[in-house]
């Protein structure tokens, strides 16, 4: 089974891998699975963990993260966007994310705040106070060859590490699922 198979098989919404494979180019099966314990650090430090990943960059780089949304789709169901997040202070890019966010799971404000773009959905979370808990469903390895057709390939130079991870409210109503991809350190 190809990582791409061990990561729909986890409940990945079909619609978010179609968007991954066609609108942002990412050679998903070419992806290498990796435990986590197996990242190297920092990759490690910043992604084996339960906890959203807006708030472990933003604490690591020491600066307050903002969203570049660089396309978006939207389905009866799903929201779905690739992005870069990058420091408020110096702009630099810290993940490059593809996402898709089940939208009945959010009021409609907080549906309007997703969809408008102006914040990383791990700060909408907090803002909201929308109790969540974060579950990474698997982390990998990704060369520069995997990502080279998406807008990360032109900050990457080296292998990169990231992870598909599930953010569920606490009686585990999925809220989003996120290909989190850290740039290289």
């Amino acid at each position: 089974m190809g990582t791409a198979d061990q990561l729909i098989a986890q409940g990945v919404p079909e619609a978010l891998w179609k968007f991954m494979r066609e609108s942002c180019h990412l050679a998903f099966d070419t992806f290498r699975p990796l435990p986590g314990a197996q990242l190297p650090e920092p990759a490690r430090r910043l992604l084996d963990h339960a906890r959203d990943m807006t708030s472990t960059l933003a604490e690591f780089h020491g600066a307050p993260l903002r969203v570049d949304v660089l396309q978006t789709r939207r389905t009866e169901e799903l929201y779905l966007r690739e992005v870069f997040l990058r420091t408020t202070a110096t702009g630099r890019l810290v993940e490059y994310g593809v996402l898709a966010v089940a939208l009945a799971q959010f009021s409609a404000e907080q549906r309007a705040a997703v969809e408008a773009g102006g914040a990383p959905l791990g700060a909408l979370l907090h803002r909201f106070q929308i109790p969540f808990a974060s579950a990474p469903i698997g982390f990998f390895a990704a060369t520069a060859a995997d990502i080279a057709a998406t807008p990360l390939a032109a900050h990457a130079k080296g292998e990169c590490y990231g992870r598909l991870n599930c953010l569920s409210k606490p009686s585990r109503e999925p809220l989003a699922w996120i290909l989190e991809i850290l740039p290289p350190a």
